[in-house]
């Protein structure tokens, strides 16, 4: 993806008196994609002056925005996707005019929920040219941003966004997640209190502030937050998600899960909450428990490397080393330079596949990605296994010479026996046992 930097704030100079409908405040998680295509109308935002509004979009490109906007209603309501086919209606927007913003935001719109993360930030970027008073299209390309991990512009990005909409909380909110990641405390908890001055319902700002005194081991503090979160709403799993974080962090293992499963009552595909259920149950050595959530995140668009990594473990915990095996390679995959697939695979080689000089080779390649043996702690469990493993090289190696060794006696043994019978067999017939070479013959005896 290409690099992601900061929109200046002359591209939104014009949006201080322009809140589009598609630009309302808005508490979705920034790293979250939006889950569908505005269906707002295609008109010029009041507020700017004639000079500075873009022109209106022309009859056939109306049309043709409507439509597409149903289709997406359409599809909404009955729970289909077809994105292809909706991006065909907005492309034909584009198509219609040039200058229609919203087509380019919708088209970002599908390309991001797809994962095309480098054309969702060119559409938004170009919507954001065509119509800078577009708080969406700004707010999709600081999203982008956060989720590449530079979370230096993404902040300049929000900043842009939260200045040229001072009664905005959900970029304030957005803000004050960023703090929060960059361990800025005091500056994520201020701009979180500023989202909840403008929205007093932002559960966005209520979550940061929860996770910030999480960090800080303030968890009696956290706990309240949470509290008061739930009686805006008792249907977000982010929020359980996070008040299981806050008990997992005191210890508290089984208030910890019961958190975890309200969150999965809230929403059954909510991924987060059944890797951190099958991380409870891979401590528990509950294999069987931890391979059903992780085979459901999966299945429910989870499947990272790490998660197809913590499959397989749970695969070998159930004695079933091939199904490990194959996580294993879909992990590697997904995230080659991932050092546990190593270390996990020739454990599975070594202890069920009895291939200690692959695992040998494997080790090597996890101690190299682990950053090198003076890298590794004392107790590394790489360590022992590596010492297991040339263990049992050499005392295979030491097999195969006994065995090649008793081999060779034993067929000395045979050829032995062989000869014996066939003296035997030659002295039953009258055969001389050995025949005298030629010209050694000795003379019969004189007749007398």
């Amino acid at each position: 993806m290409r690099p992601m930097t900061s929109v200046s704030p002359r591209l939104l100079a014009s949006a201080l008196a322009a809140l589009l409908a598609t630009a309302c405040a808005t508490t979705a998680p920034a790293e979250k994609a939006p889950a569908a295509p505005v269906a707002s109308e295609p008109k010029t935002a009041p507020g700017p002056t004639a000079a500075s509004a873009p022109s209106a979009p022309n009859a056939r490109a109306t049309l043709l925005f409507e439509d597409a906007t149903k289709a997406a209603d359409a599809q909404a309501k009955s729970g289909t996707r077809d994105d292809a086919a909706l991006e065909r209606r907005f492309e034909a927007v584009r198509q219609a005019d040039p200058t229609f913003a919203e087509a380019d935001y919708n088209l970002g719109v599908l390309a991001e929920r797809q994962g095309k993360r480098d054309q969702a930030y060119a559409f938004y970027l170009s919507a954001l040219q065509k119509k800078p008073s577009f708080k969406a299209a700004a707010e999709g390309l600081a999203r982008l941003t956060r989720a590449q991990g530079d979370l230096t512009s993404a902040i300049a990005q929000w900043n842009d966004i939260a200045r040229a909409f001072p009664d905005d909380a959900g970029s304030r909110a957005q803000l004050a997640e960023l703090y929060r990641l960059s361990g800025d405390h005091d500056r994520a908890l201020e701009l979180a209190r500023q989202a909840l001055i403008r929205d007093p319902k932002n559960l966005d700002a209520y979550k940061t502030m929860l996770r910030s005194n999480l960090d800080r081991k303030q968890y009696a503090m956290a706990e309240l937050v949470g509290v008061r979160a739930l009686k805006i709403s008792t249907t977000d799993p982010d929020l359980y998600l996070a008040l299981g974080d806050v008990q997992l962090a005191r210890g508290a293992m089984d208030k910890a899960a019961a958190q975890y499963q309200k969150a999965l009552e809230a929403n059954a595909s909510f991924v987060p909450a059944r890797l951190a259920l099958a991380q409870l149950a891979l401590r528990d050595e509950d294999f069987a428990a931890a391979e059903k959530q992780l085979s459901r995140a999966v299945a429910d668009g989870g499947g990272s490397a790490e998660v197809h990594l913590d499959l397989g473990v749970a695969y070998r915990g159930l004695g079933q080393p091939d199904k490990a095996l194959v996580e294993y390679d879909a992990a590697e995959k997904l995230q080659p330079k991932l050092a546990a697939i190593y270390l996990n695979r020739g454990i599975v080689l070594q202890r069920y596949k009895d291939a200690p000089e692959k695992s040998l080779e494997l080790y090597k390649q996890y101690v190299a990605l682990s950053g090198g043996e003076s890298a590794l702690p004392n107790d590394a469990s790489v360590l022992a296994l590596r010492r297991e493993a040339e263990q049992l090289v050499a005392a295979k190696s030491q097999a195969r010479a006994q065995e090649q060794q008793s081999k060779t006696l034993d067929e000395a043994q045979k050829l032995q026996q062989q000869r014996l019978k066939d003296a035997e067999e030659r002295a039953a017939k009258g055969t001389p046992a050995k025949a005298t070479a030629p010209g050694t013959q000795k003379p019969p005896p004189e007749k007398l």
